[in-house]
């Protein structure tokens, strides 16, 4: 069992390594490799206590891991400081699980919770916000997060269903609001709740793209399948999660297509942001990778999960960055609690050098 473990890890490497299967099943092998970690090392711990001679086999692979894959699970990145002149650009994500506002009676009756969560995306400071599942409604003035949003002084936005931000239950799903002025942008569908917008924003001298993305869901609903009490329930549901992770992995593969194609097509350093609904050992990921740094790897600290709800222990809203452009700062909002996601905000060097130091 040891020897067909090992065997299965180094497979799940050579797969998201080299990326030479990009087919769902590989996909599926390939998310399993922290799984498959965690059963490495009980073995490792296992054959110390019983014939210590057979540890170094789980002990090799967990290394070839760790060399391959640790940056990308855990960093504990040093602080960055600005050096010379340049201009700090901080990019907040947020996947708001629409407010609450999709729900009725939140809609028509002003609810604290709603209310809190609008009033914190509001006064987060940072000059760009994007968010994905954005929700606004003109039933209740303090809803109308578009119009506060401008009042607020972001004067620029761009909507991937702009016809409903005038409406009581407008679903205009992915979203980026902008202090600094907006001189082109585009949106791309990709079905009803899914795909992305993009904007060239002209900060002080410079120009940057940012492209917001909602990649086709994950579907894991780990939590009905504990719920259920009989085997029968557990085994539908079971069978739910897996045949959606299936159909997640085919759509987001056609899906991060379209996105290289933006960043293929801007003149401008480009940043990728939002819920890509992908793990770091996925293809959407390791694809992406490959074209830009990601921001949580070059400054982030700690394993940067950012999904509120089980299995948690997964990482699936990113910032990848142009290479032209420094990242100082990137940060797991994980204290803030309203939606099913965590936020995430990367902080920007334009026009200058960083430079690195080491907190005590």
């Amino acid at each position: 069992m040891n020897l067909l473990l090992a065997l299965y890890t180094l497979v799940s490497y050579w797969l998201l390594h080299s990326l030479v299967i990009q087919h769902w099943s590989a996909s599926m092998i390939m998310i399993s490799i922290p799984i498959v970690w965690v059963l490495n090392f009980i073995c490792l711990v296992a054959w110390l206590f019983i014939r210590p001679w057979r540890s170094w086999l789980s002990g090799l692979v967990l290394i070839v891991g760790i060399f391959l894959f640790g940056k990308r699970t855990f960093v504990w990145n040093p602080t960055s400081e600005l050096s010379g002149k340049g201009m700090a650009l901080k990019l907040f994500s947020y996947n708001v699980q629409s407010f609450g506002l999709d729900n009725d009676y939140e809609r028509i009756h002003s609810s604290p919770r709603v209310r809190r969560l609008i009033n914190y995306v509001l006064r987060y400071d940072a000059p760009v916000k994007c968010f994905q599942e954005f929700q606004n409604s003109t039933s209740i003035a303090d809803y109308d997060v578009v119009s506060r949003f401008r009042s607020a002084g972001y004067t620029y936005s761009v909507f991937l269903h702009p016809e409903a931000a005038d409406k009581s239950a407008g679903a205009i799903g992915v979203a980026i609001f902008s202090i600094y002025p907006i001189i082109h942008s585009g949106r791309e569908l990709f079905d009803k709740n899914n795909g992305l917008v993009w904007a060239n924003i002209k900060v002080g001298n410079d120009t940057i793209r940012v492209i917001n993305v909602h990649l086709q869901s994950m579907g894991i609903r780990v939590g009905k399948v504990f719920r259920q009490d009989q085997l029968t329930g557990v085994r539908h549901e079971t069978r739910g999660v897996l045949s959606a992770l299936r159909t997640g992995f085919i759509d987001r593969r056609e899906q991060v297509e379209r996105v290289e194609r933006h960043i293929r097509e801007s003149e401008f350093p480009v940043i990728v942001t939002g819920d890509h609904n992908d793990t770091p050992y996925s293809v959407v990921y390791e694809r992406m990778r490959r074209i830009f740094p990601n921001s949580f790897e070059d400054a982030g600290r700690g394993f940067g999960f950012t999904y509120n709800r089980l299995p948690g222990f997964i990482r699936i809203d990113h910032q990848f960055h142009d290479p032209r452009l420094f990242v100082l700062n990137f940060e797991t909002i994980n204290y803030i609690r309203y939606s099913d996601h965590y936020p995430i905000a990367g902080t920007y060097l334009l026009g200058a050098t960083r430079k690195r130091t080491s907190e005590e």
